[in-house]
């Protein structure tokens, strides 16, 4: 099964970890923060600095992956199936400079840590974002989405062994942020004209490419492991549809604001928890007026309770942010943290008391 794949052999405590994107354009004060902040037992970051431009972006990043593949930007976005464009080498070069300023990092860490999450596009949205040189999107063509997902996790399963080689890391979390999946399955996504919207693509093919490129990310992985966070809008409607799709292709955890929760998918996260897999709350915005640790601690335990949850599977939980800080100051982002590892410490003593 690929869920036995990937799983990770996790941690049975509760720490605190963030998005991956913060501000400014000096990678390496960024590092400053994560390190300091996010070190074990939390779970440390590999940074995004997205105001660093072009090629620093989402999908500039995440294209950046894609293996015998090139693209190029143009005024309506990144294009693949073409040779290498000024902007993808650029985006190229900045992902392995920051490959290397992360080794950097943590070869000069007495004690370097051992995991780490990265952020990408999740498959299908990338697949959204990208054009082919006819201008229509990727997923208009089902060999050339097909074909894409591909390239993309072979790609994703090359930069894990780099930095397996070139650091200390042995255990990864890869968070897939799939803000257009909804709009992939419902068929709302406008053609390049915008007078009308591509075909909703069947759920039998999302799960099926889901299934191998999870596999393909988690695989001959050489002593790493590897595991998959999803990350969907709570606020979509068919968010429990869209987690159960996942879930069946192996995805291992789920990202959670519970801002957008009804009664009904809170039920389906206890249902997640209840079958071993984790589950990354957001519990504090970044310009959020901090409670104090009791205050957030109780507002955490209170629906926990309710869904009849025990103390005991607290471990399940990972605090993080209710948002990335890429519009924070570094100050802001210091405060939000060691909140963050506050309540996770304390959420752990009480899953010990338990």
């Amino acid at each position: 099964m690929p869920e036995q794949e990937l799983q990770v052999a996790e941690r049975h405590d509760v720490h605190a970890t963030a998005f991956c994107q913060f501000p400014g354009t000096d990678p390496l004060a960024i590092h400053e923060v994560v390190r300091g902040e996010l070190g074990e037992p939390n779970l440390a970051v590999f940074p995004q600095l997205p105001d660093r431009g072009v090629g620093a972006d989402a999908v500039g990043r995440s294209a950046a992956l894609l293996a015998d593949l090139g693209f190029d930007l143009q005024p309506h976005g990144w294009r693949i199936g073409v040779t290498d464009g000024i902007d993808a080498r650029r985006a190229r070069s900045i992902l392995r400079s920051d490959e290397n300023l992360l080794a950097d990092v943590l070869g000069a860490e007495a004690r370097p840590a051992r995991r780490l999450k990265l952020t990408l596009l999740g498959p299908w949205t990338l697949a959204a974002s990208l054009y082919l040189s006819n201008g229509e999107r990727v997923i208009s063509d089902h060999g050339a989405r097909r074909d894409v997902i591909e390239s993309y996790a072979h790609g994703a399963r090359e930069q894990l062994g780099r930095l397996a080689r070139i650091t200390s890391l042995a255990d990864f979390t890869i968070q897939l942020d799939e803000p257009l999946l909804g709009d992939v399955l419902d068929g709302t996504i406008s053609t390049a004209s915008g007078y009308r919207t591509l075909r909703s693509i069947p759920r039998a093919e999302v799960r099926g490419s889901y299934e191998q490129f999870l596999k393909v990310i988690g695989g001959d992985a050489q002593g790493q492991r590897v595991a998959s966070l999803l990350n969907l809008p709570t606020w979509d409607e068919h968010w429990i549809e869209r987690v159960d799709l996942l879930h069946q292709a192996g995805a291992g955890a789920m990202l959670i604001d519970p801002s957008g929760l009804t009664h009904r998918k809170w039920e389906r996260v206890a249902g997640l928890v209840e079958g071993g897999d984790r589950v990354f709350l957001q519990v504090l915005a970044p310009s959020e007026r901090a409670p104090g640790v009791v205050e957030a601690v109780n507002s955490i335990l209170r629906p926990w309770r309710q869904l009849g949850l025990g103390l005991g599977q607290l471990g399940a939980l990972t605090l993080m942010p209710r948002g990335d800080f890429s519009r924070s100051s570094s100050a802001q982002a210091i405060e939000n943290l060691q909140r963050l590892a506050s309540y996770a410490q304390a959420l752990e003593q009480t899953r010990i008391d338990a």
